[in-house]
């Protein structure tokens, strides 16, 4: 069938296949090549539970990758999120594959920067509000899934990554070789959102208030992160500009992302 799920995991898959992504109404089987999973998962359990998953669904570690974290790091527990940050570095088993070429990990987070000033004290009590701040957090314990291990408790990534500059720096703690980042005004007027882009997202919704609009994209950012080395498992830091990886984290015209110099924080370990 084109559904599966892991009753164990309490995890589900979809497959969808090209010929069929317009209409995804229903599952579909497609050729190993044509089709991508949709899986739903608690990101509180382990890391190492998820990539078994990502494994039985044809993930393979040795590939170049690339995560991408849409307002998600936001809702987690920090402590888990770093776990799952630091198991997303060591998991990449191409970083010391002599087969691989050009061999990296990397992630890319879009997540809310509440800052330190008042229209970011107006985000957290919106949260706090639909009970989403303030409570227990903490990593599941599947032997209870009514229960939360006390050991883990701690406050929400949001809490803790308040600025870009956390952003970055959580990235660096974790393992990655370097990372880049800017709040999403930054994206937004300089490179990242092309021209084309900007045009026509004003044209879809017209702002009465652009004061209110600069403040909203100053509090989200994107920031991304590269581990890599070379095929013998060294250090490659010395030459990152000719490696694929870390072009994801370039600036100025070789940056496949937009990243421009002058409107963006670099950070490295």
């Amino acid at each position: 069938t084109g559904c599966d799920k892991n009753e164990t995991s309490k995890s589900y898959s979809i497959r969808i296949s090209e010929e069929n992504a317009a209409d995804a109404t229903g599952c579909s089987i497609a050729d190993e090549n044509d089709y991508y999973h949709l899986i739903g998962h608690d990101l509180r359990s382990p890391p190492s539970e998820l990539f078994s998953i990502f494994s039985h669904h044809g993930y393979d570690s040795s590939n170049p990758t690339l995560f991408v974290f849409e307002c998600v790091m936001m809702y987690l527990p920090d402590v888990v999120s770093r776990d799952l940050l630091r198991f997303i570095v060591e998991s990449a088993n191409a970083l010391a594959s002599p087969t691989a070429t050009n061999p990296f990990v990397a992630v890319a987070i879009y997540d809310p920067i509440p800052c330190n000033d008042r229209f970011g004290q107006v985000m957290i009590l919106n949260l706090q509000k639909r009970g989403i701040l303030g409570n227990r957090h903490g990593r599941r314990n599947f032997t209870n899934e009514n229960t939360l291990d006390v050991n883990k408790d701690s406050p929400l990534s949001l809490e803790k990554t308040r600025t870009l500059s956390d952003q970055l720096a959580k990235l660096i703690q974790s393992g990655f070789d370097i990372a880049v980042g800017c709040h999403m005004m930054d994206a937004f007027d300089h490179g990242i959102v092309s021209i084309e882009e900007r045009k026509r997202s004003t044209r879809c919704d017209m702002l009465d208030e652009l004061e209110e609009f600069v403040l909203l994209m100053k509090h989200y950012c994107l920031v991304v992160g590269v581990r890599s080395c070379d095929a013998d498992g060294g250090d490659c830091t010395s030459r990152q500009d000719k490696l694929v990886g870390y072009q994801l984290c370039s600036m100025g015209e070789e940056s496949p992302i937009g990243f421009q110099e002058g409107f963006c924080t670099v950070a490295r370990k």
